[in-house]
């Protein structure tokens, strides 16, 4: 069997191959997804629609919007391109996930086997669509043992969701959605919010360091400033305080207030900076809240940090 890890992304949780990474990811008002790939091609896709309760469908009436999106999109293809594809059943079977009833799809696009589970949890009040591109329907079993480790809910609000980035994992408290992403070669980051609390986390790191800092002369501080700093708070419509940093080998911190007559309105930004030489990468990291809460700020900056230097190496 190959070796396995953990990965998550929008409060979902899956056992996976591990040379499987997270490609591309996505949100719109009611739904969320994210798709994993092998080396060669995406093998994975997982769409999570926000559905309230009294809305929820059967497993099988999830399969029939299911086989109807297929279907419409198969149409798109013959409309756009000119490429005919005839969806072919395969097998149906009852599955149960997470405690959840469910039914697994076999079928087939063209000549390309799929398979999908769906189900509705409850708990999370979301439909769960998974769809597996395996490279014959005899991985099915795998598939199974995939379902077998999925996580579409949380025990208890005190359990934090796992966020799976390229080179690190981040668990944080359920409150904090993503609010922005961007993932290429100079650097990637992800910045997580609370909305009702005010509060912002920022993670990133670099492309290879060595050539980083020979594009950036200034250092660490001029990479994170022209890439992490301003791109992840652009779209967040916050003030950014003037920061002052302090230097250590390799490494920087930062602290920065936001100015205001009325002290429970001042916000603070804390973070750090540092050069992995391990995997010659630079890690970012920021928290940014209300100054009435600097220690849990500071907890949570610690939190972040540590679990940051256990990269995949």
């Amino acid at each position: 069997m190959q070796a396995q890890k953990r990965v998550g992304w929008w409060r979902f949780e899956i056992d996976v191959p591990r040379d499987w990474d997270i490609v591309a990811q996505g949100k719109s008002r009611d739904a969320e997804v994210f798709r994993l790939a092998d080396s060669a091609s995406v093998r994975l896709e997982v769409l999570l629609e926000k559905t309230p309760f009294e809305k929820a469908k059967g497993a099988d009436e999830l399969l029939e919007s299911y086989k109807k999106s297929w279907e419409r999109r198969l149409e798109d293809l013959k409309k756009r391109e000119g490429v005919e594809a005839e969806l072919k059943h395969a097998f149906k079977e009852r599955v149960e996930v997470c405690g959840h009833k469910g039914v697994l799809w076999g079928f087939r696009v063209g000549g390309a086997p799929m398979i999908a589970a769906l189900w509705y949890c409850e708990k999370s009040e979301r439909s769960v669509a998974l769809t597996f591109t395996p490279r014959s329907l005899d991985e099915k079993d795998s598939f199974l043992a995939m379902l077998k480790s999925c996580k579409c809910h949380y025990a208890s609000a005190s359990e934090k969701a796992l966020w799976s980035l390229l080179l690190f994992d981040v668990r944080l408290p359920q409150k904090y959605d993503l609010a922005a992403a961007k993932f290429t070669t100079l650097s990637s980051f992800c910045t997580f919010e609370d909305p009702e609390g005010g509060e912002y986390l920022v993670v990133g790191y670099s492309g290879l360091a060595t050539a980083i800092l020979e594009r950036y002369k200034k250092g660490l501080r001029e990479w994170f400033e022209k890439n992490i700093l301003k791109e992840a708070f652009r779209n967040l419509h916050v003030e950014i305080p003037k920061i002052k940093y302090e230097e250590s080998e390799d490494a920087l911190s930062y602290r920065g207030e936001t100015f205001s007559f009325i002290k429970s309105k001042r916000k603070v930004l804390i973070g750090r900076i540092w050069h992995d030489k391990r995997i010659d990468r630079i890690l970012a990291n920021g928290v940014y809240f209300p100054s009435s809460k600097i220690e849990e700020a500071k907890e949570l900056l610690e939190e972040l940090t540590e679990q940051m230097k256990i990269v995949a190496l």
